[in-house]
């Protein structure tokens, strides 16, 4: 890399910027460049051909933080430490009293602390297109949308899961607008977290306190996918507490299934067949006919409908029912609703 050993534009920059009057702007400009050769003078800093181009550099960089602490010192999103720090630091190169390493190590430290500061403005910042929003929920739940990513962060570490920082790409699914993210409260206490993927409104990861497995109440479940119009069969937070979509989002009725025979009960809809089997604890499929064939959702019990449908006749004449009540939905022409100009 080419180092431009000539450093005075950088000095003059930030005697400009420090200063106002053209002989406080001079002096700044000589205190520095003394304190700069101060710092060259030392042997191990020079070769043959003069000052080495990696402490060469380190100078330049230095400079570049004074001159961006002049800015710094009263830049509004930062920090007001920061902002302090800034001041004091500019302040301490303009008297050139100080050497100059000292210089380059404070500016470098305060380099840090501005981008966490400016880390921090920008994680406070709501993401735009995810408003603020808070359903509340039978049984005194609630579900929170948590908008900025510090809301996020902050969700993370009182439930210890890995939405406390960025590791696993949760921060960037927010940003990006991939995702969005609910934080479930009763009362004031969070008692689990979950993930919908925006463009398939599904419900993709849901757990509780420290990544455990999370039973909430069936009628605050069915309550969230319905007023929230989410699908959650592919998480068993949903799914194995009986909260399956074709009970949130049409007429199924968890209590009057299409067909039941022993510890068997079934629920269909067009192209979709849900399935209870009911011995020591209740035990949830939901299947839906995709490309000519049934697949089950990620959280099913059961991952294929063949030894049901050899056993129990009528759950194969419920399936080709639904397959076919698909097919009729997807043929119905859509219905046009020309508006009126008003006058």
């Amino acid at each position: 890399m080419k180092h431009r050993k000539n450093l005075m534009p950088l000095i003059k920059q930030f005697a400009q910027d420090a200063t106002r009057s053209r002989q406080g702007k001079r002096r700044v400009e000589r205190r520095i460049s003394e304190r700069i050769d101060e710092y060259f003078a030392d042997p191990l800093r020079r070769d043959g051909r003069g000052r080495k181009p990696e402490f060469l550099c380190k100078a330049k960089t230095a400079l570049q933080h004074l001159i961006c602490a002049t800015n710094w010192q009263s830049r509004p999103h930062l920090d007001p430490n920061v902002q302090q720090e800034a001041q004091a630091l500019v302040k301490t190169a303009c008297h050139g009293q100080t050497p100059f390493e000292s210089l380059m190590e404070r500016a470098s430290a305060l380099r840090g602390r501005v981008n966490k500061s400016g880390k921090t403005h920008n994680a406070r910042k709501p993401i735009e297109g995810c408003d603020p929003l808070r359903e509340a929920l039978p049984h005194g739940f609630a579900a929170e949308r948590l908008h900025t990513v510090e809301r996020l962060a902050q969700a993370g570490r009182r439930l210890g899961n890995c939405a406390k920082n960025n590791a696993y790409g949760l921060h960037d699914r927010l940003r990006q607008r991939e995702s969005d993210f609910y934080l479930m409260l009763r009362g004031s206490d969070p008692v689990a977290m979950f993930e919908v993927d925006l463009e398939t409104a599904k419900i993709i990861d849901f757990r509780g306190n420290r990544n455990a497995d999370v039973e909430l109440p069936r009628p605050v479940l069915i309550a969230l996918l319905r007023r929230l119009q989410f699908n959650g069969d592919d998480v068993e937070a949903c799914l194995q507490q009986g909260a399956a979509s074709i009970f949130a989002t049409g007429p199924a009725d968890v209590r009057e299934p299409d067909w039941q025979c022993g510890n068997l009960s079934v629920w269909l809809r067009p192209s979709r067949l849900l399935i209870k089997e009911s011995r020591k604890r209740e035990r949830w499929s939901s299947f839906e006919w995709y490309e000519a064939n049934w697949k089950a959702s990620d959280a099913s019990r059961r991952r294929r409908l063949d030894a049901l449908m050899t056993r129990y006749p009528s759950i194969a004449r419920l399936a080709r029912k639904a397959v076919e009540a698909g097919r009729v939905r997807r043929r119905r022409p859509r219905r046009v609703v020309v508006r009126r100009a008003r006058n």
